[in-house]
């Protein structure tokens, strides 16, 4: 089937049909997954351990430049990275964990890092040999040690006295837990705590082989996904000069002190990442469409299972343009000269958003799919594979639960609920402009979800304990899924007003099927978010009374979303409709 109409409408709706370096970029790792790394997929050991067939995948990206994506980056990280992540993670995910392996690592060294270490560790333009390539960053440690909410390090650095010539030296001593890529990595970035003694305060620090000590790469972890990815549980004894501290140090009274704390040093890379693994759980959705498209069977295929498709479908165009905002949100906060502005409380909450929506939505849209397809036309599709690698895509950056941590905590600002409700304001208007795109439906769900909030905040119970706070998770962490899909909804929408603002064929003539697909998502989005909204203000009343004026407030916006899905489920079966054979030109001929 000629997929030219997939990809002018997806360059469209995530904003890269204007940039010539990052069409390139994305046909370049398209190629890359389909030429080079699916044919050596499919001769791969499924090993947990490194193997040869691995090694060649790996040689393969570095040959093709993607795994030297952060060093020729211009314009921002995050969209050339996400990009090359969607492609590869469409054909496989630990393919696409290997193309980050050497990102992850250079980015505080990118940020932060002193000069001498980016000179090491950065490629320089025009440089052609480059030996230290692949990183990997180690921060999780063995249980109940660190992750990416760490609150303590287990791992110490401490002084080890000066080399001959007069550098302070640290001892350093990690042991870390599911490391990825340590079976190739150059080197290493280590988060470490000092002892309070000869070093104060936390770092990362840059750990080499051929440093005096243990450099322990340890045994592959056994995992059922990410084939092609490498995961061990490394160990590490060494001694380092003090110039390893990523970003510099000081001394202070005898003291040594980093100049940043482990996490400070994390923060952008970790916020950059986030929306990465959400792009890459997303690739999954979309790319079980566009299989679907290319099974002959898919005439045949029962209702009940198009119309799930539908749902995936829907799912996987909303996840994916979260991803892309919040990857694009980041490149502006980067580029942004104050990193305290409005960018940086929407790149908070944007990154953990994307990553939890992709884990929740898509994840569950997998597993429906899986379960009506097992004897059916799309068995072929090795769903329960791509559930496994989304399974193991959501513990990476902290689990569902961090995110959902950081969600609520980002969401509840002043600035961000005044500016969330100017975006229910505009996309009443756009309502007018796109009626059959779902607006009425978000801008509803949307103005719901505010005023629960609001309401929530204010209960209290006779002691005086908060209905909303940060103990009571069943509330907040519901709310704030709740937000992840109107978010979602939302960001699907506004791409489509950009698609349909600058396509032209053979994308333009598809609108009105993602006109149906951003209905599904914002109706989709605006129901779920009405039930938690319900069981949550009125689940709690026995504690937490509701007043009369409040249930009346409450009907009144209930009564005008459910009177906004009106024709969602028509959007719905038209979809699975387009997605039988014959389904194309009726789709055209709507448009």
């Amino acid at each position: 089937m000629d997929f030219r109409w997939w990809d002018e409408a997806h360059a469209s709706l995530w904003r890269i049909a204007g940039c010539a370096e990052l069409l390139e970029l994305r046909d370049k790792a398209r190629q890359t997954a389909r030429e080079t790394v699916a044919p050596l997929l499919a001769q791969a050991s499924a090993t947990c351990g490194w193997t040869e067939d691995k090694a060649r995948v790996l040689r393969a990206l570095d040959a093709q430049g993607m795994t030297g994506i952060l060093a020729s980056a211009r314009n921002g990280l995050a969209m050339p990275l996400a990009l090359a992540v969607w492609e590869l993670a469409s054909v496989d995910a630990g393919v696409a964990t290997c193309c980050l392996s050497g990102s992850l690592a250079q980015m505080p060294i990118r940020d932060f890092g002193t000069p001498q270490q980016r000179e090491r560790y950065l490629r320089q333009p025009g440089q052609d040999r480059f030996d230290l390539r692949h990183g990997a960053l180690c921060v999780t440690e063995p249980l109940p040690g660190a992750g990416a909410d760490a609150t303590f390090l287990a791992g110490r650095m401490s002084s080890a006295g000066s080399g001959a010539n007069g550098e302070a030296l640290l001892e350093i001593h990690k042991r870390g837990r599911f490391i990825s890529h340590m079976d190739f990595a150059e080197f290493v970035v280590a988060a470490v705590e000092g002892d309070g003694a000869g070093v104060r305060g936390s770092a990362l620090v840059i750990l080499e082989p051929g440093a005096a000590g243990d450099f322990e790469r340890g045994a592959p972890v056994r995992k059922l996904g990410h084939r092609l990815a490498s995961t061990t549980d490394p160990v590490f004894r060494l001694k380092v000069p003090a110039s390893c501290i990523v970003g510099g140090y000081t001394m202070e009274q005898g003291v040594l002190v980093p100049r940043f704390s482990h996490r400070a040093l994390l923060e952008p890379a970790l916020r950059r990442m986030r929306a990465l693994l959400g792009l890459m759980t997303a690739a999954k959705a979309l790319s079980t469409v566009q299989d679907w498209f290319n099974l002959s069977a898919q005439r045949c295929g029962n209702a009940e299972l198009r119309l799930t498709m539908a749902d995936l479908w829907a799912t996987g165009e909303a996840a994916a343009s979260l991803g892309f905002s919040a990857a694009r949100l980041s490149d502006e906060l980067d580029a942004a000269e104050d990193r305290s502005s409005a960018n940086a409380n929407l790149a908070a909450l944007f990154a953990p958003a994307a990553k939890l929506f992709s884990s929740s939505r898509v994840s569950e849209g997998l597993r429906q799919t899986a379960a009506l397809s097992v004897h059916g036309a799309a068995a072929s599709f090795d769903l329960h594979s791509r559930l496994l690698d989304a399974q193991i895509e959501d513990m990476y950056m902290g689990p569902s639960a961090l995110q959902r941590r950081l969600v609520s905590a980002a969401m509840t600002g002043s600035g961000f609920l005044v500016e969330f409700q100017q975006w229910a304001v505009e996309i009443d208007a756009l309502a007018e402009r796109l009626p059959q795109a779902g607006m009425s439906s978000l801008a509803e769900g949307m103005r719901l979800w505010h005023w629960t909030l609001e309401r929530l905040r204010e209960k209290a119970d006779a002691r005086g304990a908060k209905l909303y706070c940060d103990a009571r998770q069943g509330v907040t962490f519901a709310i704030a899924d709740a937000l992840c899909g109107l978010l979602a909804a939302r960001s699907l929408a506004l791409d489509l007003l950009e698609m349909e603002k600058n396509s032209c064929p053979p994308a333009g003539e598809y609108a009105a099927i993602f006109r149906d697909l951003s209905f599904l998502a914002a109706s989709r989005a605006a129901s779920r978010g009405l039930q938690t909204c319900s069981e949550l203000l009125f689940g709690y009343a026995e504690r937490f009374p509701i007043s009369g004026n409040e249930r009346k407030a409450f009907a009144e916006l209930r009564v005008d979303l459910c009177i906004s899905l009106s024709g969602s489920m028509d959007a719905r079966e038209r979809i699975a409709e387009f997605l039988r054979a014959e389904g194309h030109g009726h789709a055209i001929k709507r448009a």
